[in-house]
């Protein structure tokens, strides 16, 4: 996925749960310079977030760390909640594209370990404002970031579903719950990613990562049914 398609793709998922006002951002589109402010805008905002969380920061926080007016704020943004979805949209973005097809080149084991130590790697980078996004879920009274986190979610059991039902047809698989599987799957990863990564005091080192991410593939091989296990690793 590349990254104006990883960009549409939020702007979508936004959208789906009733975040993403399209009108208003059109009109306030600006030119270069306005452009730069805006940026600087949210990477005060990242830091504000990050500081004082979801709940806590203000307008006034994030134009004081912006070094701007906070006419110049509502120039570019329509509300605190719009800066965070506009804070949050890079880190999404990169989690998209951390979701790799897995290369069994070197068996499946090998394959789930590389694939879920690159997603904890690309949480690691963006663990506050992925945090933040379950602070959102879980506090604000707008109820579109319920619905996106559930949709993020949503959309990530799907795809492991849908990795299932391939090796389901390719005869790979003994009977199984595929839905319920991929649920579970789905609950090790984000539960080990938020825990362990996000709630962490710091960012754990690379060698805490790759424990975690070979812990969670021998996880996912293990609970995945499997008819014939011959991979090495």
């Amino acid at each position: 996925m590349s990254g104006d398609d990883a960009a549409d793709g939020i702007d979508a998922v936004y959208s789906a749960a009733g975040l993403l006002d399209t009108a208003a951002a059109s009109s306030k589109r600006s030119n270069k310079r306005g452009e730069q402010t805006r940026d600087k805008l949210i990477r005060a905002a990242v830091e504000c977030f990050t500081e004082y969380g979801y709940t806590k920061t203000r307008v006034s926080d994030i134009t004081h760390h912006a070094n701007t007016a906070q006419g110049n704020f509502y120039r570019h943004f329509t509300s605190l909640d719009d800066i965070f979805l506009a804070a949050l949209k890079p880190s999404l973005e990169e989690l998209a594209q951390s979701r790799l097809r897995p290369d069994r080149t070197h068996g499946e084991l090998e394959s789930l370990i590389e694939v879920n130590t690159t997603y904890l790697q690309t949480y690691a980078r963006n663990r506050h404002m992925l945090r933040l996004l379950r602070e959102a879920a879980a506090a604000s009274e707008n109820k579109g970031f319920s619905v996106l986190w559930l949709n993020l979610r949503a959309e990530f059991v799907r795809r492991t579903e849908h990795w299932l039902r391939r090796l389901d047809a390719e005869d790979r698989l003994e009977s199984t719950d595929l839905v319920l599987l991929a649920e579970t799957l789905g609950c090790a990863t984000e539960q080990m990613a938020y825990v362990h990564v996000g709630l962490a005091d710091s960012t754990p080192r690379r060698e805490r990562i790759e424990e975690l991410g070979r812990a969670l593939g021998e996880l996912w091989y293990r609970a995945t049914p499997f008819r014939v296990r011959g991979e090495s690793g």
